[in-house]
C-alpha cells in the first residue's frame, strides 16, 4: 500500500508527531522493518506478544503527565490512563496498533491502538467480556466530520468511517445530529415512522418561547388538540422542589421561572429549543404532584404520552434532577489536521448502559419501551434509539441481535413490541416475560410504584392482544407459564446446558415493606428474576380458575389481590438447605431423613425465594416436564388449606417415581 499523506497541524509533542506520522505512512498496517522507537514482538511467547509491535512513547507516567500540559495527544492519553490503578503505571508507555485477541485474532480496525505501561502489561484489564470487543484503554484515529451522504467506507478503515465526538456539545451539534438521524430513519429504515407528524397533546405541556430568556408557561390544550412535543425521561433522585401542585398550577399557566427549575429540566428545555420543538412534557411539571386523582389519571395515559412524542430526551447519566446532562467538557480530543483527530475508544455500549443511573430506574423502562425515537444524552456522547437500531454519536451501530447481554435483549424486545403494535400484529406471551426479566433489574424509590410503572408497557402489549386479561403483572390466558419464575441464576459463560446447578450464584430477592401482590406473582418480591417459560415447554398443570378481588385488567393497580387454582401432580416434601452457607441451591426429598444425594428420592435445583438456608417441610406441584427435567412450584401450606408460593425447583436427570405425586387441586394466594 502507498503511504497516506497527512500534514499534522495540531499541537503535538515530537514523540506523538512521529507516532501519528508513522501510522499514516504505514497505512496502519504492521511492517517488516521499523524506524526508531518501534520494537517488534518476539517469536517466543511472552506477556507482550498478544500486544504486538510497539511504539516506545514516554519513559514514565510522570513524563506523560508533564507532556500533557502542552501536547493534545498526550493529554488525551493521560486523561484515560490516569484513571487506572497506579500500580499499572510501571515502566515506559507503549502504544500498540497491532494487538491480537485469542478469540478474534489480530486487530483489523485501522487507526485503533492500545496503550499500556511495559512492566505492568500482563496485568492490564481487557474490559468487556463480549467477543470481538475492543480492550480498555484503547484509542482511535477518527474523522472530524460526519460521513457525507452516500459516502461508503470499508469497515476496516475505521479512521475514515467513525467520527470524533465534539468535546463540547453545542445546540448546533444537537440539531445537526438529530436531523441526520431523523433523515436516516425516514430514508432507509422501513420500520421507523416517516416525516414529522403531530400527535394529540398530553393534558398539560410546557410551552416554550424561542430564544434565550423566552417565556415558559404551563399550557393545557383543548381536547383533541394536536401538536409536536418532546418528553423527558429522567431520574428524580429525591425530592424536586419545583414540582407543579394545586397551589401553583394557576400561576404557572401564566409564566414559569426558568431559573427556579432544576438543571435537568433547564437542559431539557435547551435541547427541545435546539430541535425547534414548541412543547415539552416533564412528569414533575405536567402532573399535579399533590393530587392523587390527577396522578392516577395521568399515569394511565403514559402509553400515549411517550408514544406520541416526536422525540423522548433521555438523561442517561444524571442521577438526580439537579445533576444536569449537558456537560461542557465531555471527552478530550486531539486535533491532527482539518480531517482527523484522536480520541479514546468508548466503553462497550451494553456495559456502559447497564451502569447508567437512568437504566436502573424502574419508571424509565416503559418510557424507553414506549418512545420512538429516543435521544439519549450521556456524559460522553449522544445516542439515537429508533425502531431499527441504536446509533452512537461516534458512528457505531447496534441492533441488539445475536447478543445475550440483558441490554441487547431489551433492544430486541423493544423493537419487536413496537413494531407489532404499529403493524397490528399479535405478540407472543414470551415477549412479555422477556420484558419482565429486564424490568426485574430496576429499582424504585417507592416500592408501591412497581406495578403502576409497568402500566404503559402493559397497555402497549395489550393493544396487540385485546382479549388478554391483565392480572398482577401477568396475563390470565397464559397464567400457568407466567407462574414459573425464579430468582435469576448466573449462567457460567461457556456452559452448554442451561439449568440451575448446586454451585450457581443466585440473585437475592427481597420482600417489599408492604404486601404488593399475590405470592404467585413476580411482583410480590423485588430482585432479578428468570422466567422458565422461556426455557421449557411441556406444561402438564391445569388452571382451574383465576379470581382477582382487586386489580383484574386494572393496569395501574398498585396492590392487586387474587387467587390461582391449579390441578396437577403434587406432594408434601422436605427442603434440605445447602450445606455450604455461601450456596443458594437446595434439594427436595419426600422425607426429612431421605439423603439429598439419592436421585431416587430427591429433586435437585430448588431455589427458595427468600429464606434459602432454613430446612423445612413444603409442598411441590409439578408444572412442566421436558424429557427428564421437571419444573415445579414450591409452596407453603396455610392453616386454612390454601397455599402460598415460597420457591421453585428446576430438577434435571430426574429418577424419582412420578407415582409418588398425586393429582390435587391447589389454591395459591
Amino acid at each position: 500500500m502507498s503511504p497516506i499523506s497527512i500534514t499534522i497541524t495540531g499541537t503535538l509533542c515530537e514523540i506523538c508527531h512521529q507516532f501519528i506520522s508513522n501510522l499514516f505512512e504505514f497505512d496502519f498496517t504492521r511492517q517488516e522493518t521499523y524506524l526508531s522507537r518501534w520494537q517488534q514482538v518476539g517469536r517466543e511467547w511472552s506477556p507482550e506478544k498478544p500486544w504486538g509491535d510497539v511504539f516506545h512513547h514516554h519513559e514514565t507516567f510522570s513524563g506523560l503527565s508533564e507532556s500533557a500540559k502542552m501536547c493534545e495527544l498526550c493529554y488525551v492519553l493521560h486523561a484515560d490512563l490516569a484513571l487506572m490503578d497506579p500500580n499499572l503505571h510501571q515502566g515506559w508507555l507503549g502504544l500498540y496498533p497491532f494487538w491480537s485477541s485469542g478469540r478474534m485474532g489480530k486487530n483489523k480496525l485501522k487507526g485503533h491502538f492500545r496503550a499500556g505501561f511495559r512492566e505492568a502489561i500482563g496485568k492490564m484489564p481487557w474490559g468487556s467480556s463480549k467477543i470481538a470487543s475492543i480492550p480498555m484503554h484503547s484509542f482511535r484515529v477518527c474523522r472530524r466530520g460526519p460521513l457525507i451522504e452516500g459516502e461508503e467506507v470499508p469497515w476496516v478503515d475505521a479512521y475514515r468511517r467513525l467520527s470524533a465526538v465534539p468535546t463540547t456539545l453545542q445546540s448546533s451539534d444537537i440539531s445537526r445530529m438529530v436531523t441526520c438521524w431523523q433523515k436516516e430513519c425516514s430514508d432507509t429504515h422501513k420500520d421507523c415512522p416517516k416525516g414529522k407528524s403531530e400527535s394529540e397533546l398530553p393534558t398539560r405541556v410546557l410551552e416554550l418561547g424561542e430564544g434565550e430568556g423566552a417565556l415558559i408557561r404551563l399550557y393545557e390544550p383543548a381536547d383533541g388538540e394536536k401538536g409536536v412535543y418532546a418528553s423527558l425521561s429522567h431520574c428524580w433522585g429525591g425530592t424536586i422542589n419545583s414540582v407543579t401542585t394545586r397551589a401553583n398550577k394557576a400561576a404557572r399557566k401564566d409564566t414559569m421561572s426558568f431559573d427556579d427549575l432544576p438543571q435537568n429540566f433547564q437542559d431539557a428545555i435547551h435541547v427541545t429549543q435546539a430541535l425547534g420543538i414548541r412543547y415539552l412534557w416533564i412528569d414533575a411539571l405536567c402532573i399535579i404532584q399533590d393530587s392523587k386523582e390527577d396522578w392516577s389519571r395521568e399515569a394511565a395515559k403514559m402509553h400515549s404520552v411517550y408514544a406520541g412524542a416526536l422525540v423522548v430526551i433521555s438523561a442517561l447519566d444524571a442521577p438526580a434532577s439537579t445533576a444536569g446532562f449537558l456537560k461542557p467538557n465531555r471527552v478530550p480530543l486531539a486535533i491532527l489536521d482539518d480531517r482527523y483527530a484522536v480520541q479514546k475508544v468508548f466503553q462497550e455500549l451494553n456495559d456502559y448502559l447497564v451502569e447508567c443511573p437512568l437504566i436502573g430506574r424502574g419508571w424509565c423502562m416503559q418510557e424507553r419501551l414506549l418512545a420512538n425515537p429516543i435521544l439519549h444524552i450521556g456524559k460522553e456522547q449522544m445516542f439515537w434509539e429508533c425502531r431499527t437500531e441504536f446509533t452512537c454519536e461516534d458512528g457505531k451501530k447496534y441492533s441488539g441481535l445475536s447478543d445475550g447481554h440483558v441490554m441487547a435483549e431489551f433492544m430486541s424486545t423493544r423493537k419487536r413490541i413496537g413494531l407489532a403494535a404499529a403493524q397490528g400484529d399479535e405478540l407472543d406471551f414470551k415477549t412479555w416475560y422477556q420484558l419482565l426479566e429486564e424490568y426485574g433489574t430496576r429499582n424504585f424509590t417507592m416500592s408501591s410504584d412497581k406495578l403502576p410503572a409497568l402500566a404503559g408497557a402493559a397497555a402497549l402489549f395489550k393493544s396487540t392482544k385485546p382479549g388478554a386479561t391483565y392480572v398482577a403483572g401477568l396475563w390470565k390466558e397464559d397464567i400457568a407459564r407466567g407462574l414459573l419464575w425464579c430468582a435469576h441464576y448466573y449462567h457460567m459463560p461457556g456452559r452448554k446446558v442451561w439449568g440451575i446447578s448446586s454451585t450457581d450464584k443466585i440473585s437475592l430477592l427481597t420482600r417489599p415493606p408492604e404486601k404488593r401482590a399475590p405470592s404467585w406473582s413476580w411482583a410480590a418480591l423485588d430482585g432479578h428474576i428468570d422466567f422458565w417459560a422461556l426455557r421449557t415447554n411441556g406444561f402438564i398443570v391445569e388452571v382451574l380458575d383465576v379470581v382477582m378481588s382487586v386489580g383484574e385488567n386494572e393496569l395501574t393497580a398498585a396492590f392487586p389481590s387474587g387467587t390461582v387454582t391449579l390441578r396437577g401432580p403434587a406432594t408434601r416434601m422436605f427442603y434440605h438447605a445447602p450445606e455450604d452457607p455461601s450456596r443458594d441451591v437446595g434439594t427436595l426429598t419426600f422425607r426429612k431423613v431421605d439423603p439429598p444425594k439419592d436421585k431416587s428420592v430427591a429433586l435437585s435445583g430448588c431455589v427458595m425465594d427468600l429464606d434459602r438456608h432454613t430446612s423445612r417441610f413444603c409442598w411441590a406441584v409439578i408444572m412442566s416436564k421436558s424429557n427428564d427435567s421437571w419444573y415445579s412450584l414450591v409452596l407453603g401450606k396455610r392453616p386454612d388449606g390454601t397455599y402460598r408460593r415460597i420457591g421453585m425447583c428446576t430438577a434435571h436427570c430426574v429418577e424419582v417415581d412420578p407415582e409418588r405425586f398425586e393429582t390435587r387441586d391447589i389454591q395459591i394466594i
